[in-house]
């Protein structure tokens, strides 16, 4: 699992935050996988629970889809 921490804005470390946790990192320039792991590392980070669609959604948005 990738550390979220140094990559997502902290003022996202919220659970009330992963709509703009989703959007920050489908904006970000960087390979899905990665993209999926510091989802993955957010959430768990937060306490939050996130699905398969919530992944793929995050996943497909990277530089290598």
């Amino acid at each position: 699992m990738a550390s979220p921490t140094g990559v997502i804005p902290e003022e996202f470390f919220d659970p009330k935050r992963l709509g703009d946790v989703m959007k920050f990192l489908q904006a970000m320039p960087i390979d899905g996988d990665k993209k999926e792991l510091y989802l993955v590392g957010w959430a768990r980070w937060v306490g939050v629970k996130i699905n398969i669609s919530q992944r793929a959604a995050v996943r497909n948005t990277g530089v290598d889809r």
